[in-house]
C-alpha cells in the first residue's frame, strides 16, 4: 500500500499530506492556483513531493506506472524492487 500524496518544505522542514497545503487563485493567472506551505507560508518553490512509500520522506525523484497504479518514489523504493511495472 502506498502513502497519500505527501510533501516536504525545504524552507521550514514541514512534512504533511497534499490536503494540508494552502491554495489560492493565482494573482497572475486567475485560472491557475498557487500552493504554499501551511507552516511558513512560502509559495511552492520550497515544496517537494516525497516518496509514496509509507514512512519515507525522501524526495520523489521518479514516477513509474505499475500494475497496482502509478508510483512516485525515491530511488531506494523504485518499483522494480519487487513490484512489476506494467
Amino acid at each position: 500500500m502506498t502513502a497519500p500524496n505527501r510533501y516536504r518544505c525545504y524552507g521550514c522542514g514541514w512534512r504533511g499530506d497534499e490536503g494540508d497545503l494552502l491554495t489560492a487563485p493565482s494573482p497572475f493567472e486567475p485560472e491557475d492556483e498557487i500552493v504554499a506551505c501551511p507552516n511558513c507560508k512560502q509559495v511552492s518553490d520550497d515544496l517537494v513531493r516525497v516518496c509514496d512509500e509509507p514512512g519515507c520522506w525522501t524526495e520523489a525523484t521518479m514516477g513509474t506506472p505499475t500494475r497496482t497504479g502509478y508510483r512516485r518514489t525515491c530511488f531506494t523504493h523504485r518499483p522494480d524492487k519487487g513490484e512489476e511495472p506494467c
